[in-house]
């Protein structure tokens, strides 16, 4: 749904490009990370 994932046990909602908690019951952001693809690798900035 847009930029919206849900879970699908709580039906909570987290913008997958930021982390933000959109839809209770969550209430706390996820921590995201940089991601690039180069070719057929993901690489992933964990910092």
């Amino acid at each position: 749904m847009g930029h919206l994932i849900e879970c699908p046990k709580h039906n909570g909602q987290f913008d997958y490009r930021t982390g933000e908690a959109k839809r209770a019951p969550v209430c706390v952001n996820l921590k995201t990370y940089p991601v690039k693809v180069e070719g057929d690798r993901v690489l992933l900035d964990i910092g």
